[in-house]
């Protein structure tokens, strides 16, 4: 059983503006993620973000809104995915700025993770790691107490027999922290 939690409440000031409202290539980025998650069956999908910034969407979605305060750092959404999920859930995080993560990229990412039976798993390129990525329940109560400009990535550190490792081509884990012109810098 899988919780996919769209993280989609971030302030976005490197890039200079919401990120995830700007139009990238014929659609507002987050619509990538949102499509993606929208294409799974059987997974329940969690969207944190912001009031009025994308609970309004999530809604016409059919997922569930998940509201955090703003500016307060990617640790507190994954904290609040994780304690607004199942209990008996294994929990996804996908962030909604990697517009070439595609449907077929989650199903094979969460097949293959699901097949491996691993506790964690994360996509990858070479060595640079990326979104999504997925923790068995026990993680839960780890992951509701991160806070701060750090998500998840912690929990990985010393325990490499645990992950499922998910290889991908190096553009499908772009993210766009700045705009779509300085592309070579994203």
């Amino acid at each position: 059983m899988t919780d996919l939690i769209l993280l989609a409440a971030g302030a976005a000031r490197r890039f200079g503006r919401q990120k995830l409202l700007e139009e990238f290539e014929g659609k507002p980025l987050y619509r990538y993620a949102f499509d993606a998650a929208r294409s799974l069956s059987g997974v329940r999908v969690l969207a944190v973000t912001r009031a009025g910034l994308l609970d309004g969407a999530a809604v016409d979605y059919g997922f569930e809104p998940v509201l955090v305060p703003e500016e307060q750092g990617i640790g507190l959404s994954v904290a609040a995915g994780a304690a607004a999920a199942r209990p008996e859930a294994h929990l996804c995080f996908f962030v909604c700025d990697q517009p070439y993560v595609t449907g077929q990229h989650l199903r094979s990412f969460l097949g293959e993770f699901y097949k491996n039976g691993k506790s964690m798993g994360r996509m990858r390129t070479g060595v640079r790691f990326g979104s999504p990525t997925i923790f068995a329940p026990q993680f839960r109560p780890a992951l509701m107490a991160l806070t701060g400009d750090e998500g998840g990535r912690r929990l990985f550190a010393g325990r490499e027999g645990e992950i499922y490792y998910h290889d991908a081509a190096p553009e499908v884990l772009l993210d766009f922290d700045r705009p779509w012109a300085n592309r070579g810098d994203a």
